[in-house]
């Protein structure tokens, strides 16, 4: 008998020192994306106040992560493209919901490693 399963998730992931929060959001698409569930991140200041662009004005390290980060996606089975308001993306197809979790784990734990670092806000 097959299974059905759904997805929906929501992560903040606050960074104080470094000024930043980023919201990721996964969930199973109402029709569109063959029903792979979806991935979007955005980024906001770290009172919660304000969506951040991805842009070299607000911070150039957030800029220059943005690129890099949605290629890396690749790895957590997430097919991803950015633009100045954040991620979108969608995972690869045929995945249980436990390998679901896993990507969302390492998408996590990716981000950890680059923004925990930071003693002082990144926003320019």
């Amino acid at each position: 008998m097959a299974t059905i399963s759904q997805t929906e998730i929501n992560i903040s992931l606050a960074f104080p020192k470094a000024g930043v929060t980023f919201a990721i959001r996964c969930g199973t698409p109402d029709g569109g994306s063959n029903g792979h569930p979806s991935f979007n991140l955005t980024a906001l200041d770290s009172s919660g106040s304000r969506v951040l662009s991805f842009t070299e004005e607000t911070s150039p390290q957030l800029a220059d992560w943005i690129s890099g980060y949605s290629r890396w996606l690749r790895r957590a089975n997430v097919t991803a493209s950015f633009d100045e308001n954040g991620i979108t993306g969608t995972f690869t197809g045929g995945l249980t919901p436990e390998q679901t979790l896993l990507g969302i784990r390492d998408a996590c734990d990716m981000i950890r490693q680059r923004f925990d670092p930071y003693e002082e806000s990144i926003l320019a």
